[in-house]
């Protein structure tokens, strides 16, 4: 085994024993180095190593993984899908997007390179596309994430002239299906909304709040600091477009805030229950707890769900179409809308029928 001594501190472990902890490439700790995790784009994720730094089977897997990506890089036919995900991660726009939107493309591209890596991608059909989504069918937000890469690889082949203007096979591939229908992301109903803020914690209700009435991703929430809120409104930086908001801060949501600031000890607006900052699983997590606990409430709420759901609530309350997508983005105002107009309509109808039997 290579020698893995260099660059060396000290960390206490969970049993209190001080043992060398080794500045080490691609690694990284989870749980305040609980647990320490390997990510490189040669591996299809991260990958889990077993105990920590200073243990003999922590170094054995590592050094395994570290094989791996320090081996040559094979020759790659240019005309493969191996070449084109690889060109496309070395591109200009790739680099550009946040680096948890990097991290999350390139886990889905190397699912097309297992599937697809040596296929030619000028010769691929929209049968051969449906065949891999299908593999998937048991994930159908990976199958629907894989579509969704595939395509995306091909608007930026036809950018770079590397295949015919419009040839795209994974375009008009529908969303998959289960006996329950399409598996789409569930639009909060305000009753659900005041029944959760009424049963759970703070440090639930502070991140709910936020997207309730700020309508951002949970990445975004979790990364919210106090130099952001500025009384009326809420200076966003997100993370997947870049876009700089001042978001108006709603009343209710103010007052939470100016609350629980006069409180907070920590540089970020949302902390768990430990009183840590929330990475966005860590928060979806919290939110599901809260969830499963609550009586009779609907176990396929998420906080995505919660964007939507502030969405559609500008809609009703009369925000314009470019307001709603100021906040939200194009595609999120798209559901948000579909779901605002379906509830709109369904009142509409109820109130006409009740206005038939008081006749």
């Amino acid at each position: 085994m290579r020698n893995l001594t260099k660059n060396v501190r000290s960390l206490p472990t969970a049993s209190g024993v001080v043992v060398a902890r080794k500045h080490l490439k691609y690694t990284y700790p989870v749980k305040g180095g609980q647990y320490w995790r390997f990510r490189h784009p040669s591996t299809v994720g991260d990958v889990a190593l077993p105990g920590s730094p200073g243990e003999a089977a922590f170094h054995a897997r590592y050094a395994e993984l570290l094989e791996i990506v320090q081996k040559p890089a094979k020759k790659v036919d240019r005309d493969t899908f191996d070449w084109l995900t690889r060109e496309y991660e070395r591109s200009v726009e790739f680099r550009a997007l946040a680096d948890t939107t990097q991290t999350d493309y390139s886990m889905t591209l190397r699912l097309i390179q297992a599937e697809l890596g040596t296929r030619r991608f000028r010769f691929t059909t929209k049968a051969m596309i449906k065949t891999v989504r299908d593999t998937y069918a048991d994930h159908p937000r990976k199958a629907h994430k894989v579509k969704q890469m595939v395509s995306r690889l091909y608007s930026w082949a036809e950018e770079n002239s590397l295949v015919p203007d419009g040839f795209n096979p994974a375009k008009g591939i529908k969303l998959m299906r289960t006996k329950d229908g399409v598996r789409e992301i569930v639009v909060w109903s305000d009753a659900e909304i005041q029944l959760l803020l009424a049963e759970c914690p703070e440090h639930v209700r502070t991140p709910v709040l936020l997207a309730l009435y700020t309508g951002q991703r949970r990445q975004d929430i979790v990364r919210m600091t106090w130099q952001q809120f500025q009384g009326d409104i809420i200076r966003v930086r997100q993370s997947k477009t870049r876009a700089l908001l001042d978001i108006a801060c709603h009343s209710e949501l103010r007052r939470h805030l100016e609350q629980l600031k006069t409180r907070a000890k920590g540089v970020v607006i949302c902390t768990s229950v430990e009183h840590r900052a929330y990475t966005p699983n860590s928060l979806s997590q919290a939110l599901r707890r809260v969830i499963m606990q609550t009586d009779d409430f609907p176990k396929d709420r998420s906080m995505h769900g919660l964007r939507y759901a502030a969405g559609s609530r500008m809609d009703e309350a009369g925000c314009t179409v470019s307001e709603i997508e100021a906040v939200l983005g194009h595609q999120t105002f798209k559901m948000a809308l579909k779901y605002a107009g379906q509830r709109l309509r369904a009142k509409a109808a109820i109130a006409a029928l009740e206005a038939r039997d008081v006749g």
